[in-house]
């Protein structure tokens, strides 16, 4: 290949690679337009390869045939069925939406209401990154509500920079959510999963634990706990769950689910410490669909 050749092959390379790692936001204005620019040069061709495709194999007329009335009347009929099996899908998602809505739905005066959103854009950069949602403030969507999904579980918090029609969520594995205080949960107590985790036979309930998790993405927070006063070390097991209980958060978000404790060792700085790594159940670079809890203007709940 001419070395001429080889330089234009690689600042295409270059420019393609460049093109590639900028954020969708950056893409959307310009991409559609080079695309059309790109395909115009082909539109003769396909054109008349489609031209050349009817003339060999002419497409067939449906109940060719038949008297013309009763071609109308089965032509009738399956445009017909075609809007009834419309309708049925759009049925379909309106019942899994309802269904979705229904476990989230508050207690009276609770303060807050599900909002129901699509995920419809990530952004760029570390794994899953923030999470573009089709709601926003004409929603009552704002900077601070916390997103779920599965009812319970924690998936993130709202971001700041939102518009009228769409918001960002911030995944709680994110560095960007910040340090999270929380409390784990004996598997099996009170509004937790679980059997009777919670109990041991010998020493009776296990008590709860205060922890303060950081994320570190790939859904997984660490979090180092603290001796018990009496200098003993905090009876964490892999299972427990790990619940919301921080007062930066508001109140629809206390007590939420954040994960599930994966495992507990020490910490190799010290020893004599220990550390847990906390699974996130719900992966964000997944998630479709989710539920944020925005604020009941008409009850006044707190923010």
């Amino acid at each position: 290949m001419p070395l001429a050749s080889r330089r234009i092959l690689a600042v295409v390379l270059c420019a393609a690679a460049l093109l590639a790692v900028l954020p969708q936001s950056v893409q959307a204005p310009w991409s559609a337009g080079l695309a059309s620019v790109l395909w115009g040069p082909l539109r003769p061709g396909t054109s008349a390869l489609a031209w050349l495709r009817d003339r060999v194999r002419a497409p067939e007329e449906p109940y060719a045939g038949l008297p013309a009335e009763l071609r109308d009347a089965l032509e009738e009929r399956d445009r017909l069925r075609g809007e009834l099996d419309a309708a049925a899908l759009r049925i379909g998602k309106l019942e899994r939406e309802l269904g979705e809505l229904t476990g989230y739905r508050p207690a009276e005066r609770a303060g807050w209401r599900p909002r129901l959103a699509n995920v419809v854009e990530r952004s760029g950069g570390r794994s899953a990154g923030l999470l573009g949602i089709d709601i926003g403030g004409a929603q009552g969507v704002a900077e601070g509500d916390p997103a779920v999904v599965g009812g319970n579980q924690l998936l993130g918090i709202v971001a700041a920079g939102g518009t009228e029609g769409r918001s960002w969520v911030i995944p709680l594995d994110d560095r960007r959510a910040g340090r999270i205080d929380a409390v784990v949960h004996p598997a099996g107590s009170a509004g937790t999963a679980g059997g009777a985790g919670g109990r041991d036979a010998s020493r009776g309930p296990r008590p709860t634990v205060l922890v303060q998790v950081v994320p570190q993405g790939s859904r997984t927070l660490i979090g180092e706990l603290e001796p018990a006063a009496d200098g003993r070390a905090a009876d964490v097991r892999p299972g427990d769950a790990v619940l919301l209980s921080d007062a930066s958060w508001r109140p629809a978000a206390q007590g939420m689910r954040l994960g599930l404790v994966e495992s507990v060792g020490a910490l190799d700085a010290n020893p004599l410490r220990r550390r847990i790594t906390v699974r996130m159940e719900s992966d964000p670079s997944r998630v479709s669909r989710l539920v944020v809890k925005v604020r009941d203007a008409q009850q006044g709940g707190p923010r």
